[in-house]
């Protein structure tokens, strides 16, 4: 578990583009050069976040070939970078928030968001009283000041809004582009809502991709729909589905002939074909027209 790791920084636009480019250029080690910050055009203290965030959203990965531990660009950051080195398309926003999410380690309260805390409406009070709840149950009591950044900095990444505030440097004023998938909301002066799906902005083969990204680390030949819908880290705790979104997705995945719902008595599974997560990429990619 990790709390605060991100110096109260969320990562801004452009943020990712800029570190994975330079890990691609110069390697990770990279971020410990005296000249990063003016290379990055962010201060030392976001940079130290850049460096969590690359880590948090599994852009890079231990290089365990290196004498030095030192991290190295992902199969999943490899992949953004061929398919979307700007990090423009909506779906790669979606991918990033699901590596996110689903990264217990790093990113220790945004799973925990996401897979635990079970309140759709709350406030800044029932978050952090939930949140402490789960790191004491965990056997971890992490400082108060701690869990309230991290609560901070969630809702910068997601909060769904606009404003400026001229009492900060330019940097400041950058929103989070996860913002742009609208899952979160406010709903009173510290009130907020966890926000139904538009599907508008979330293309079914993304959706594909959790659905056979999780199976791989499974042993099992097919999931439940309830299973999809609530267990820990699948398709329904990452997009907050309901059970008519999820049915809406699935229903659109058969059709295009990537899964098969196999209907018994009581229990309803879902079995996948024969298809890589590298492939469902390109796919989605070349539908989407970054590909030529």
């Amino acid at each position: 578990m990790a709390f605060a790791r991100h110096e109260t920084f969320y990562f801004r636009d452009g943020w990712l583009r800029k570190g994975i480019r330079m890990v691609q250029r110069e390697g990770f080690q990279f971020f410990r050069r005296a000249e990063a910050p003016d290379e990055l055009g962010i201060g030392k203290n976001m940079v130290r976040a850049l460096k969590f965030w690359l880590q948090a959203c599994r852009l890079v990965e231990p290089d365990y070939n290196d004498p030095k531990k030192e991290y190295k660009i992902s199969t999943f950051g490899q992949s953004i970078l061929e398919y979307d080195k700007y990090f423009e398309d909506i779906g790669t926003l979606w991918l990033i928030h699901y590596q996110l999410v689903t990264n217990a380690e790093d990113s220790t309260t945004w799973n925990w968001f996401f897979n635990k805390f079970r309140y759709k409406e709350f406030d800044d009070q029932t978050f952090l009283y939930e949140l402490k709840k789960y790191t004491l149950i965990n056997g971890m009591d992490v400082a108060e000041n701690s869990l309230k950044k991290d609560f901070q900095c969630l809702m910068n990444t997601y909060l769904f809004e606009r404003y400026e505030n001229s009492s900060h440097t330019p940097e400041d004023n950058l929103s989070c582009p996860l913002r742009e998938l609208r899952l979160l909301t406010r709903v009173g002066a510290k009130a907020y809502r966890l926000c139904s799906i538009n599907k508008r902005l979330l293309d079914p083969l993304i959706v594909l991709y959790v659905l056979k990204d999780q199976f791989n680390k499974s042993d099992l030949p097919g999931l439940s729909i309830s299973d999809l819908l609530e267990a820990e880290n699948q398709v329904g705790r990452v997009f907050n589905f309901s059970y008519e979104d999820l049915i809406f997705y699935l229903d659109r995945l058969q059709e295009m002939g990537f899964i098969s719902i196999k209907r018994g008595p009581g229990l309803d599974r879902v079995v996948l074909k024969d298809i890589s997560t590298g492939d469902i990429l390109q796919k989605y990619y070349l539908k989407s027209g970054d590909l030529m």
